[in-house]
């Protein structure tokens, strides 16, 4: 007689782990929508910063999205009010002034945020699959920041009144 395949268990998250993967999907949301306003809005020799970033934040909403649904939460990868707010800042930013190098600090600050809601789901989260998912998408976002720091000292950037 043929053993039975086993079937592989669902890995189901629990409420506190689903909140913690919807409020990174949510930053992660608010940052997809800065760096899309910050596409249209930059300058052209920084603009391949924001579409790096941009194209970064679009992939990883979809596979926190993916993610949430596969562990039993539901996700909803639409803009949020995070995203509606960073959308206007840098909207009035750039009528006042160029959307340049000179973002590099806020950009480091905002991903720094993203970061760190990585890391508290992972930390929340047992060892799977889909723990190792964050990991990577963790580590993604990481090699982008220094990558663009590496290239930082080519960025244009307006001079600072002194």
């Amino acid at each position: 007689m043929k053993d039975a395949p086993i079937e592989p268990k669902a890995i189901t998250a629990s409420p506190q782990q689903l909140d913690l993967l919807n409020h990174l999907q949510a930053r992660s949301i608010g940052a997809r929508g800065w760096f899309e306003e910050m596409v249209e809005k930059s300058d052209p020799a920084f603009r391949f910063v924001a579409v790096r970033f941009h194209g970064l934040h679009v992939e990883q909403v979809q596979r926190l999205t993916s993610l949430i649904t596969a562990v039993g939460g539901d996700a909803d990868p639409s803009d949020n009010m995070s995203a509606a707010l960073k959308r206007a800042g840098l909207s009035v930013r750039a009528v006042f002034g160029d959307i340049d190098g000179d973002m590099m600090d806020r950009i480091r600050e905002s991903e720094a945020k993203v970061l760190a809601g990585f890391t508290e789901v992972i930390k929340a989260m047992k060892p799977s699959r889909y723990r190792d998912e964050l990991v990577q998408m963790q580590a993604e976002l990481q090699d982008l920041l220094q990558a663009v720091q590496g290239e930082e000292r080519s960025l244009p950037e307006t001079p600072k009144e002194e």
